[in-house]
């Protein structure tokens, strides 16, 4: 290979590398979640979680389009929440940008803290705190939107929106991954932050998103 054919290729690859490390960059907002247990399940059971740091908002079109330049989405929705990805999709991303997909219990820490609340804010539902049936909007809505439904850590949506994926099989069949959050689709129940819902991994919903976890 000649030298101005190597130069080429290694400017190529320069860029392609700065371009990636700007993009990982843009994701890079997270909030921190300490060591140390939490009220987990409706029961209310002990666990301890190490430290770990998670996405403070859902992964967005614009963000995901990034990363996977023929995937599509409706117009004036660039800050909407990406769905339509399956487990493996967003699995993908998040090991693009040195993440990884959180484990159930991590997410469902990072959206309750440590006192047993149902809600990311409180034991009480409050319409004008999540994207859910009761808010009459019928699809999902800009991430980060409702500000008073930040987690205690200061997650934001991690009531309804969308749901998302986590790294979690379902306790019966392994045949299933755990979506978690509820979303615009469903009512207040499924918000709580310890509901779930099955869905086979590569399968896709409009209604089905993801964050990063590391």
């Amino acid at each position: 290979m000649g030298t101005v054919s190597f130069n080429r290729l290694f400017m190529a690859f320069c860029a392609t590398a700065f371009s990636f490390a700007a993009f990982a960059s843009a994701n890079s907002a997270m909030v921190k979640v300490p060591e140390g247990e939490f009220k987990s399940g409706e029961a209310g059971k002990p666990v301890k979680v190490a430290a770990f740091e998670i996405d403070k908002f859902e992964v967005t079109n614009e963000e995901y389009k990034n990363f996977q330049k023929d995937f599509h989405f409706p117009a004036g929705k660039e800050k909407h929440p990406v769905t339509e990805v399956t487990y493996f999709d967003a699995e993908a991303y998040c090991k693009a940008v040195g993440k990884r997909l959180p484990t159930g219990t991590e997410w469902e820490k990072a959206a309750r803290g440590t006192d047993g609340r149902k809600y990311p804010w409180g034991n009480t539902f409050k319409t004008e705190n999540a994207n859910t049936m009761e808010s009459g909007k019928t699809d999902t809505l800009p991430a980060g939107s409702f500000k008073d439904g930040a987690s205690p850590y200061g997650a934001m949506d991690m009531a309804g929106n969308v749901w998302e994926w986590v790294d979690q099989w379902t306790a019966d069949d392994k045949k299933y991954r755990t979506v978690m959050g509820g979303s615009f689709f469903d009512t207040q129940e499924k918000a709580m932050v310890f509901a779930i819902l099955k869905s086979i991994p590569d399968d896709s919903h409009t209604y089905i998103g993801f964050r990063c976890a590391k």
